[in-house]
């Protein structure tokens, strides 16, 4: 008997000295920034490797999803731009181009984005790709980082995975997270401004979902006017530019895409970091996979909501851009350089009010990070990314309630509420 009670207080002890060093926050130290380093090392590395195993590929033909919008903008030269939304006539007309005709690059976006496509049709493919993501690459990094460019949140932004996968995709992910980041990096300097890069942002619209819920509780009202100006001006350009018959054809289209998507996204699903695609990979049946899909919306917006009328912080921003990931049922990939941000300014925001990170927000944080890279190959099914969303979600929601109190309505001027002191 005292054997027994020996060995339950022993387990005692261990699982206690265990959950303390998980859960418990310890100082920064040399240790820490000593796993930082390494962390970028290897993200370097993952890099370089990467680069290098596709250099041979893009030497040769358009880099990855990039034919699909180089095409895109190609086809502007040649036909109506209405046409743009007919599949079989878009696709004929990038096999024209030399595209594999086992392979479909739809085009589902928004005419606004027509408009910054365009130019791209003008020059040849490298220096199109060039531009593209030298300038979008640009962009995230600054938003992400400010203007301290030889700081550690720049590095890790150039390096982080989804970076590097959205670059060798030939993608415009970068473009989404540096309007969504730089809108709300400039929320409580220059809203005007704010505005303009959110309304933006309209061109991937499941990736401004909850934008709408988070300017309204920050009660960010001029930012808000700007957006909706911006939007309005997207829609009269594009209308002059391409005629008003492109708005029609565009719901047409996106109908037709989401049903193609429905009936032939089997391979590609595992890019996929919804929660609908993890339960539809794990066997659940549709209906209860939307049904879920629409909790974890409502759920999401609800954080948001909660985070932003404590005001627009960057920790606010940083749970925006998780959330987004579970509210939306489509985004992939080389979406998630906004869930790189999001982990960045969450570090950053610790470090800045002193709050140090636990053995476990830690995990979560590299988790969060490496996000990109634990998205399983077709065979395997268990939905990693999700997951880590789900936690870095929490990990934002907990400190932010513990870090910035109500203190005002959202509906009250964004000046009432908190401005935001050396932003990540």
């Amino acid at each position: 008997m005292v054997c027994v009670r020996r060995m339950l207080l022993y387990r005692g002890n261990f699982i206690t000295t265990c959950r303390a060093r998980l859960f418990e926050a310890r100082p920064e130290g040399e240790a820490t920034r000593l796993l930082a380093a390494l962390l970028l090392l290897l993200c370097t590395a993952y890099s370089l490797i990467y680069f290098g195993v596709t250099a041979d590929r893009a030497m040769s033909k358009p880099i990855g999803d990039f034919f699909g919008l180089w095409s895109c903008a190609k086809f502007l030269f040649d036909y109506p731009a209405a046409m743009i939304y007919d599949a079989p006539t878009l696709k004929a007309a990038q096999m024209a181009l030399g595209m594999d005709p086992s392979i479909s690059y739809p085009f589902p976006y928004p005419p606004s984005f027509l408009l910054a496509l365009w130019p791209l049709g003008l020059l040849p493919w490298q220096v199109a790709y060039l531009l593209l993501i030298g300038a979008t690459l640009g962009l995230f990094v600054w938003a992400t980082g400010g203007s301290r460019w030889r700081s550690w949140t720049t590095l890790a932004a150039v390096v982080a995975p989804a970076t590097t996968i959205t670059i060798i995709a030939g993608q415009a992910g970068l473009l989404a997270a540096a309007l969504m980041a730089g809108g709300f990096r400039l929320a409580e300097r220059r809203p005007i401004l704010a505005g303009v890069l959110l309304g933006l942002l309209t061109y991937k619209p499941q990736m401004g979902v909850l934008v709408p819920i988070a300017l309204l509780a920050a009660g960010l009202w001029r930012t808000i006017a700007a957006a909706v100006a911006t939007l309005l001006a997207l829609v009269f350009v594009t209308t002059i530019v391409f005629g008003w018959s492109i708005w029609p054809a565009w719901i047409a289209g996106t109908l037709a895409y989401s049903n193609q998507f429905s009936a032939e996204s089997g391979e590609i699903m595992h890019l996929m970091p919804t929660v609908f695609v993890a339960l539809l990979r794990l066997h659940v049946a549709a209906s209860a996979a939307q049904l879920v899909q629409g909790i974890a919306a409502l759920m999401a917006a609800a954080v948001v909501w909660d985070c932003f009328r404590r005001g627009a912080t960057p920790l606010a921003a940083a749970a925006l851009m998780t959330a987004t990931f579970l509210a939306t049922p489509h985004a992939f990939v080389y979406d998630m350089p906004i869930v790189a941000a999001a982990v960045l300014w969450t570090t950053a925001e610790g470090q800045r009010a002193g709050q140090a990170f636990t053995v476990g927000e830690r995990l979560i944080l590299i988790l969060a990070f490496a996000a990109p890279i634990t998205l399983p190959p077709p065979e395997l099914r268990f939905p990693v990314a999700v997951l880590a969303l789900v936690l870095l979600l929490g990990l934002i929601a907990r400190r932010c309630r513990r870090l910035y109190p109500v203190a005002v309505s959202g509906f009250l001027p964004s000046w009432l509420s908190y401005r935001a002191a050396g932003s990540p």
